[in-house]
């Protein structure tokens, strides 16, 4: 089974991609089968740091269904082992994924075959993203010194915590209700502690 390792931040710019194409570079010279794939579904560029042109269907394609399975949109890039899925920010409406879209997606990548499988996710703190960070219980979140990364990036953390814990009860169910509550009262300026909702759930 693959190692998945998930790739965030909380804000654009921070050198997420050139992170996601060195680790798979470092990984595949090891002799590893290693495949990166570009969810930055709004602005996909990790093709630009792999040397391969942007010619090739990617994600929309199977968003789209233009294509059956993510595994027929492996690209080749210059080095041996490592392969690209790319991400396909020129179709409009391709980051506004469907949440049976989205599942699907998810199900492919379990299935793909290879050592490693590097996702490079959109910046911001969308439930898509967060979703697809917890495809793995490891994962990098990126920043910069810079105060507004830093913060985005605690941000993203405390929404895939949130999403996590969301996650982890059924549809409708009463502990549902009291996240969203308890959520929307920090929204709104509320000093609770997070402690406080763990001890209530």
């Amino acid at each position: 089974m693959a190692v998945i390792l998930p790739v965030a931040s909380g804000k654009g710019g921070v050198g997420k991609s050139i992170l996601v194409a060195n680790i798979g570079a470092w990984l595949a010279s090891y002799g590893n089968t290693v495949i990166l794939i570009d969810l930055d579904l709004g602005g996909a560029n990790l093709h630009t740091f792999l040397g391969v042109k942007n010619r090739h269907s990617g994600i929309g394609g199977y968003v789209y269904k233009k294509e059956d399975k993510l595994e027929s949109l492996l690209v080749n890039t210059h080095m041996e082992g490592l392969y690209l899925i790319p991400g396909d920010s020129l179709l409009p409406g391709t980051a506004n994924l469907p949440f049976f879209r989205k599942q699907k997606i998810i199900r492919e990548i379990n299935n793909l075959t290879a050592d490693y499988i590097i996702l490079d996710l959109s910046a911001g703190s969308s439930f898509n993203t967060a979703d697809f960070f917890l495809l793995s219980p490891s994962g990098i979140i990126v920043t910069t010194l810079e105060i507004t990364s830093v913060l985005n990036a605690c941000g993203f953390l405390k929404t895939v915590l949130y999403r996590l814990i969301f996650r982890s009860f059924s549809r409708n169910s009463e502990e549902r209700l009291e996240i969203h509550n308890f959520i929307t009262s920090r929204i709104e300026s509320s000093k609770k502690p997070f402690s406080i909702l763990i001890e209530s759930l």
